[in-house]
């Protein structure tokens, strides 16, 4: 699938998430002059960096790291008490793995020795629980990986992949505008990889 399919896949998202932050409205509510279903979707924007330890359960893959960053826009109402959002992530390989035997008894899958890479574009609905320090996050949505591998010979063996991603994290209120976060993302499907990182966000205003 094409990036600029992908990307089009992506802007789905937000739709979704105006649709969900609606339906938290109460029976009491009025219908406004908002743009959304009669509501406004009022909120603030969020920018942040993350950096991840990419993992692939094969045999004799060792980890990669990437490193990018977080777009989103989060909402003012309550979702049952939370917060709604909606991310989109940009993050490249900022250092490649190896690929290398694990052993003779139980050898990578994968030709070697080489060094593997896997950039992922992605897009999530995202739900933070309340807290005034701790809280807790869940998000779903949709994740395209790069996986190439290329080996020392100058082969390349590359596979792209665009399925549905979750992620769940656990995050502190730094201050009114900073928040930081640890998060596990993983994806359904055949894919092998998954994530461990760290991110940094800032609401503004």
């Amino acid at each position: 699938m094409t990036t600029k399919k992908t990307f089009a896949q992506l802007l789905v998202l937000p739709a979704m998430l105006v649709s969900l932050s609606a339906t938290a409205a109460t029976e009491f509510d009025q219908p406004g002059d908002g743009p959304f279903f009669g509501e406004s979707a009022n909120g603030q924007w969020l920018i942040g960096g993350k950096y991840v330890e990419m993992n692939n359960r094969d045999d004799g893959l060792e980890a990669s790291n990437n490193a990018g960053i977080i777009l989103g826009y989060e909402f003012n109402r309550p979702v049952w008490k939370g917060k709604a959002a909606f991310e989109f992530q940009y993050l490249p390989t900022s250092s490649d793995g190896t690929v290398n035997s694990s052993s003779q008894s139980n050898p990578s899958i994968y030709p070697y020795p080489g060094k593997w890479e896997n950039p992922l574009y992605s897009g999530y609905v995202v739900y933070r629980t309340p807290g005034s320090v701790l809280y807790g996050k869940a998000k779903a949505g949709i994740v395209a990986s790069r996986f190439k591998i290329t080996l020392d010979d100058g082969t390349i063996i590359q596979e792209n992949k665009t399925q549905v991603g979750y992620g769940l994290g656990l995050g502190v209120h730094i201050g009114r505008h900073f928040d930081l976060e640890l998060e596990y993302e993983g994806n359904q499907g055949k894919s092998q990889l998954y994530n461990f990182g760290i991110n940094g966000i800032v609401k503004f205003p």
